[in-house]
């Protein structure tokens, strides 16, 4: 058990190696801003708006779901680069399916099985891919795709709650003056100099949060409905694989779908293999 997760980890960390800079930059950004978000939170906005020890109530009321939405947060994400769904390292099983409609990639050296895709960022097939993302340096597919959605959820939840939380702060007690908003216009930053105000600062914070929500809650709505239809991106109007709407939803986040939100360490197996897809649609269509 220690050794196969001791294998992942080096697994992991060589893939990483391989990613652009442009990659790691964005995803080292969003590994920083979530804690820093966290902390300026947790350390100065609350305690200033609730005095302690009187505002004790008030300010856990706050800071305990801000620390379930952060956790999840961040391990979310991590589980999305973690989990592999290469076809590295996997027995590819041949069957009287896979062999007829399987084709071969000559960069991999397999034959490629059903919604599995070469991506060529990432140099390797993704079982049931969905697409690359950047921010976290590598594809979601077959078994990271519960993480990626979850991730996507509770970005759009804390993003919201911080907009509400650093918004009341700055009406409440920060002064924002108009010539605050030019930090939001780099050329013209450089061109006067760089002196951040702490008007400026919550000008940043609550832009950022604004572009986090939007983009967040957009992709959210749109990987779900994939999602209800039984798809992934790469495929249309296709209605082979649509089981129906609770069996499509542990297609994704696994025989136990209605807790894993709790935590992305709940265990929840997944009904299929992510290879041998055409045998589970005739498996279904016969029940």
């Amino acid at each position: 058990m220690i050794m196969a997760t001791i294998d992942q980890f080096w697994k992991f960390l060589k893939t990483v190696r391989k990613k652009s800079f442009t990659e790691l930059i964005l995803c080292l950004f969003l590994l920083v801003l979530i804690p820093a978000y966290y902390f300026v939170d947790v350390f100065h906005i609350l305690p200033c708006m609730y005095r302690l020890p009187s505002g004790s109530i008030w300010y856990l009321i706050h800071v305990l779901p801000l620390t379930f939405m952060v956790f999840n947060l961040l391990t979310n994400f991590v589980a999305v680069m973690y989990a592999d769904s290469s076809v590295i390292g996997r027995l590819l099983t041949v069957s009287e399916y896979t062999s007829k409609d399987s084709i071969y990639c000559t960069i991999c050296q397999c034959n490629v099985p059903l919604r599995c895709w070469h991506c060529d960022i990432c140099n390797v097939c993704i079982l049931t891919r969905d697409h690359h993302c950047t921010f976290s340096t590598t594809c979601v597919g077959h078994y990271n795709r519960r993480y990626f959605l979850w991730f996507l959820l509770y970005l759009s939840a804390a993003s919201f709650y911080e907009i509400i939380l650093i918004g009341y702060y700055t009406y409440c007690k920060v002064t924002i003056k108009f010539s605050d908003f030019m930090v939001l216009v780099p050329f013209q930053s450089i061109i006067t100099g760089f002196h951040l105000t702490v008007g400026q600062i919550f000008v940043v914070l609550l832009t950022l949060n604004l572009i986090a929500v939007t983009m967040s809650s957009l992709l959210l709505i749109y990987y779900l409905d994939k999602v209800r239809k039984g798809l992934v991106c790469h495929e249309k109007q296709e209605s082979s694989y649509d089981f129906g709407l609770m069996r499509n939803l542990e297609t994704v986040f696994g025989e136990k779908w209605y807790i894993t939100w709790i935590s992305p360490f709940i265990k929840s197996k997944l009904p299929y293999n992510g290879i041998d897809w055409q045998s589970h649609v005739d498996q279904y269509k016969t029940k």
